[in-house]
């Protein structure tokens, strides 16, 4: 005799979960919420660090741009006839400008009367400009030397 087929009709039996194992309890949800908030507050101590390095960078590659721009200006001026000293103003963006203008740096220049080389020697074809770079706006203010050739004018 054949048997029936009522055991394909029938639903398996699967294991249903207990009401115990069907969530997160109160213990694992405060412990993920207190790594979870130590990371954040590791994570936030780092970004004033992060600014202040960025704001760094920013500054020196400001003040190379300056001294470039004035080395570029100084070296303009016939090399028998530099100025003594001199003020030039530059706009936020680091392009020269009028002092009437929108200035936000002041580079001051004073040229020395000789220059001396390494080992006591002294040149009268290079000259040392001593520079001091200022932030009109901040007050900071910073001091760097720059030597100018002789440019044959």
């Amino acid at each position: 005799m054949e048997q029936p087929l009522d055991f394909v009709m029938r639903p398996l039996p699967f294991p249903q979960p207990s009401p115990r194992t069907t969530g997160f309890s109160l213990v694992e949800v405060a412990l993920s919420l207190g790594i979870l908030s130590f990371s954040l507050v590791t994570l936030m101590a780092l970004v004033p660090v992060a600014l202040r390095g960025s704001r760094d960078a920013i500054d020196k590659s400001l003040e190379l741009e300056l001294v470039q721009a004035t080395r570029a200006r100084l070296l303009s001026y016939p090399y028998a006839t530099l100025p003594a000293s001199g003020v030039f103003y530059f706009t936020p963006e680091a392009v020269e400008t009028s002092a009437t203008g929108e200035v936000r740096y002041e580079v001051a220049y004073t040229n020395e009367a000789s220059t001396n080389l390494p080992g006591g020697q002294s040149t009268a074809r290079v000259r040392t400009s001593r520079l001091t770079i200022r932030n009109v706006e901040t007050r900071q203010s910073g001091t760097t030397s720059l030597h100018l050739p002789d440019n044959g004018q």
